[in-house]
């Protein structure tokens, strides 16, 4: 019988299964709800199969089957998008093929399905701890691809594993550092899915949800000098369109327009790398004014920078700034930012007044302007009152409570009434500083909003929240709230828990810079420095040695003849069978005797005694060789039975 006609090993059906299992909770990110529960529905069908013992479903059957399963996600198409459509194909495939398991010809198909179904997970995930997850997962698929073919006796033996990875771990690691890394074939498209962070739409109340969530935004490492914290401005979105109540983005953005400067130009330019968490956005964080960035970075006007696709897995990007007001870039982006509502008559009559008070003095009404947050009853809190349709003068005449957006919303209007351009800024501010491993963590809790007004051609930042929480900037939103108010963020990373969660994002933090940021620049510059290095001659003279002597004591190993001797043989059994023979009786009726206590073994104890025999009465060195693996091999087995 051919061994793909052979049956298929014990519970082989139940751990591919659990694979295929484990294979639909990873691919969440791509799978909508009820998606999710139809596989869910064909894999708890499979289980209930596998339980009562069910013949495999024959081509026909599976066809009939899964025909409709296509046609509904091929219906899906619109809302999936192509990425992930072909995702659900490769799984429903993956599960199609458990449903005619019955021979290992069979299973070998399956087992390849899913070895690219694990692998297209990394398209989701990048995390250490997910990776090491799939990596046990493909582990646990060569362990099925190992079964089908290994004799159901022979166990797996952890030296010789160990082994085989400490011969190849060199030969990876040379692969990852020098084997040239190519640009990616295809981009990832656009995923339905919802997007994180700052909106394109800022009404009052939408950053003051969003910092109520702890999860990561980005986090930076300085290549030059760190700047001071309250220069911490993380600039993301610039909002110039303004309906009375919230601030929209121009389609002006969309453009891409920009060109690096040189850094020459400027005395003190700030270098830093930031490694930035899926948001399902195009928009990225810059400090002051860019001057250059690493692909595939592009600029959009406003001084910022943008992915050149949806940010849908982690990046690594490294940008040269300065850190100075944006330059105006034209008497058109000028007259936007002047544009007014009819709503909130009161903000702007507050606005004509100042302008009043200081003509053409841009500065002394932004002073003034702050002056009056500060000697005004005026808080920031995470819980302001609702406000209605004018929204602004609501706030500045009424309930005077607000966080930055508040702020920000009601400094842009009023210095627009005041004949000044001005506009609101989205992005973070601040962060947490990890003093032993050099970086910046930045949350979403970080995320602000504040305003930039035209100045001698330069957008000026001007940001109210400093005037009226200072502590917000200097130390951070936590040292700015109540107690009560403290409570609405996640307090959990004080404990414990949390502290151990923090050592792990760092691990994390390290595996993405170091591996997943490791990009085609980086090799070049480790060529360059191969290719400069002065000891070649001393390194390729000692590896040299160091081969001959492998080889030399390689030779010696498999070449010696050295026989084995029949005593050190019987002492060898004797200690696999964990017992000796008695006074008086040969080896070969010892073995016999096990033969006839364990006749479901009787072909294993025949062997050895067949072996025992030729290398001891003819001399057979091959014999006795195969007899110590053979030992070796069934060792767990053999010291279970006893005469």
């Amino acid at each position: 019988m051919l061994v793909s006609a052979l049956p298929l090993p014990k519970h082989f059906a139940w751990q591919a299964l659990l694979l295929q299992a484990a294979v639909l909770g990873l691919y969440q990110p791509a799978l909508p709800l009820w998606n999710t529960l139809l596989f869910s529905l064909l894999l708890a069908w499979q289980a209930w199969r596998i339980k009562h013992r069910h013949n495999a479903l024959t081509p026909r059957q599976i066809n009939w089957l899964l025909a409709p399963v296509l046609c509904v996600l091929l219906l899906q198409f619109k809302h999936l998008g192509m990425l992930n459509l072909m995702l659900h194909i490769l799984l429903l495939a993956a599960v199609g093929r458990s449903f005619t398991l019955s021979q290992r010809k069979d299973a070998v198909q399956l087992i390849w399905v899913q070895y690219f179904a694990l692998t297209c997970s990394f398209i989701f995930y990048q995390q250490i701890a997910l990776a090491l997850l799939i990596a046990a997962l493909l582990g646990l698929n060569l362990y099925l691809q190992h079964r089908l073919f290994a004799a159901a006796e022979l166990a797996i033996q952890p030296r010789r594993l160990a082994l085989i990875l400490c011969t190849t771990l060199p030969l990876w690691l040379g692969l990852f550092l020098l084997f040239p890394r190519l640009p990616p074939l295809w981009q990832m498209p656009n995923q339905n899915i919802a997007s994180t962070g700052l909106s394109d739409n800022l009404d009052p109340g939408s950053i003051e949800r969003l910092v109520q969530s702890d999860a990561l935004a980005f986090r930076v490492s300085f290549l030059s000098a760190r700047p001071s914290r309250e220069d911490w401005y993380w600039r993301a979105k610039v909002y110039e369109d303004f309906d009375g109540r919230s601030w929209q983005i121009n389609p002006r953005f969309s453009q891409q327009n920009r060109s690096a400067a040189p850094a020459e130009s400027f005395a003190e330019v700030l270098n830093y790398q930031l490694l930035v968490e899926p948001h399902y956005q195009r928009d990225l964080f810059s400090l002051g004014l860019p001057l250059s960035w690493s692909e595939p970075v592009k600029a959009r006007p406003a001084g910022l920078v943008t992915y050149s696709n949806t940010v849908a897995q982690r990046i690594s990007y490294q940008l040269t700034s300065v850190l100075k007001a944006i330059p105006v870039e034209s008497a058109a982006e000028q007259q936007l930012n002047l544009r007014q509502h009819n709503a909130n008559p009161q903000a702007r009559r507050f606005g004509q007044q100042l302008a009043n008070q200081y003509p053409g003095d841009s500065n002394a009404i932004v002073q003034a302007l702050a002056a009056h947050f500060q000697q005004n009853a005026f808080y920031y809190t995470l819980t302001p009152p609702r406000l209605g349709n004018n929204a602004i003068d609501q706030f500045l005449f009424e309930s005077r409570s607000g966080f930055c957006s508040h702020y920000a919303s009601a400094s842009a209007v009023i210095l627009r009434a005041a004949g000044i351009p001005a506009r609101v800024v989205g992005g973070y501010q601040g962060g947490d500083w990890q003093q032993n491993q050099q970086y910046l963590l930045v949350r979403q809790r970080d995320a602000h909003a504040w305003v930039e007004y035209l100045h001698n051609a330069q957008w000026q930042r001007f940001d109210p929240t400093a005037a009226i929480a200072p502590e917000r900037i200097l130390a951070g939103l936590e040292q700015t709230l109540t107690l009560s108010e403290r409570a609405l963020l996640n307090g959990w990373q004080d404990n414990w828990l949390g502290k151990l969660a923090m050592q792990w994002s760092h691990l994390d933090y390290f595996w993405s810079v170091w591996v997943l940021g490791f990009n085609q620049r980086d090799q070049q510059r480790l060529w360059q420095q191969l290719a400069n290095w002065q000891h070649w001659s001393t390194f390729l003279i000692s590896l040299l040695l160091a081969t001959a002597v492998t080889i030399v004591w390689l030779v010696w190993f498999f070449w010696r003849t050295e026989p084995v001797s029949p005593n050190r043989l019987r002492q060898q059994l004797c200690k696999a069978l964990a017992s000796e023979p008695e006074a008086g009786t040969t080896v070969s009726s010892w073995l016999q005797h096990y033969v006839a206590h364990y006749p479901e073994h009787a072909l294993l104890f025949d062997e050895l005694r067949n072996l025992y025999e030729r290398s001891v009465f003819a001399n057979d060195e091959q014999a006795a060789k195969l007899l110590q693996q053979r030992l070796k091999q069934q060792r767990r087995l053999l010291k279970t039975l006893r005469i």
